[in-house]
């Protein structure tokens, strides 16, 4: 017996199987367009963490770079040569073993009330491990004038391709005269030229005193003046110690005598009351405090013939003979850190007057 399906019933049953089947094509597509989205994905992630990790390898490596890097300053020297223009002269020495090259100098000027900065660009500025490299550069600096009696103070730092920066030394430098706060394996102690004084020795009730109102410049003294007393000014570098001067102390020069011969003179130590000039016997170790937090300039007097123990004899005009020019050192001595301590400077030259 056959059964006939109505004709709408088989068109129902098929466009069903159609339908089944559209389901299972569109999920499959589904399924494979997630799997290429998560694919993409999970690949970008690995590149984007691929880039992080070099990233961070090559910060890294700047780092050690950075690091590896070691530069010592030997000098520093300031100069103006022109208004409105700072020449820059050092001595560097790259104390690590990889080369460095500086791309950048900064440069502040400072007096009173005035401040200033500049920087450049640098060329051929490349220094190999262990190599001494000679820097001299021009800067253009607004307001700086060439001769003036201002003192400048000077700071200069140099920039590496690497980040790093290298601080020069600070200076001050008075009428175009260079004062370096660093001695560079001369000694501990720095003295000023352009605080260098001479005084007339008077006696007052019987005790000697400095005349302060007869101040002039020590390099050129009279005579006629005697006795006569210097005062020059000292600052002690050294980065922990403080240095005490002794009464063995000496102002050391060669003074030229009638006939051409030369003969020895020595000026010793004292200490002077800053106010009144009066100078005390016996002596007292004279300090010199170390500079923490910054240096301290210290004016120190020599005015007697022999060592100040018990009595004061202040240099006879017969020891000053002259006319002409003489050579003069400091001998100083004493202790630093409480160790034996002495300097020899070689100071300025003087011309006496008859």
């Amino acid at each position: 017996m056959q059964v006939h399906l109505p004709r709408r019933m088989r068109s129902s049953t098929s466009r069903d199987g159609k339908r089944g089947f559209s389901s299972i094509v569109g999920a499959i597509f589904m399924v494979l367009i997630m799997a290429v989205l998560a694919s993409n994905y999970f690949i970008y992630t690995l590149s984007q963490n691929t880039v992080y990790n070099n990233a961070v390898s090559q910060m890294n490596q700047l780092d050690v770079d950075r690091m590896s890097e070691s530069v010592n300053v030997l000098s520093t020297t300031y100069s103006v040569n022109a208004n409105d223009n700072v020449t820059v002269a050092a001595t560097i020495q790259n104390t690590g073993p990889s080369s460095i090259q500086f791309i950048n100098i900064w440069i502040y000027v400072n007096y009173s009330t005035w401040t200033n900065y500049n920087f450049s660009k640098l060329t051929n500025a490349n220094v190999q491990g262990g190599a001494i490299f000679l820097f001299n550069v021009s800067l253009s600096v607004s307001g700086v004038v060439v001769g003036s009696a201002a003192s400048y103070n000077f700071a200069s730092w140099l920039i590496t391709t690497k980040g790093n920066v290298v601080a020069l030394q600070q200076k001050t430098i008075t009428s175009n005269v260079v004062v370096s706060q660093t001695t560079q394996g001369i000694g501990s102690l720095m003295m000023s030229f352009t605080n260098f004084f001479s005084y007339k020795v008077i006696l007052n009730q019987g005790s000697y005193y400095l005349n302060f109102s007869s101040q002039a410049s020590g390099y050129l003294v009279n005579k006629s003046d005697a006795p006569i007393a210097f005062m020059v000014t000292l600052t002690n570098l050294d980065s922990k110690d403080d240095i005490l001067l002794k009464s063995y102390s000496e102002f050391f020069s060669i003074l030229p005598f009638t006939g051409g011969a030369y003969q020895a003179v020595t000026w010793y130590i004292v200490n002077v009351n800053p106010t009144t000039g009066l100078i005390n016997v016996p002596f007292t170790n004279i300090l010199l405090p170390h500079p923490a937090p910054d240096p301290i300039p210290i004016s120190v007097y020599f005015a007697s013939m022999d060592k100040v123990q018990s009595s004061f004899t202040p240099l006879p005009e017969n020891k000053m003979a002259g006319p002409g020019t003489a050579p003069v050192n400091l001998a100083l001595i004493g202790t630093k850190g409480g160790s034996p301590f002495g300097q020899n400077i070689p100071f300025v030259s003087i011309y006496i007057n008859p």
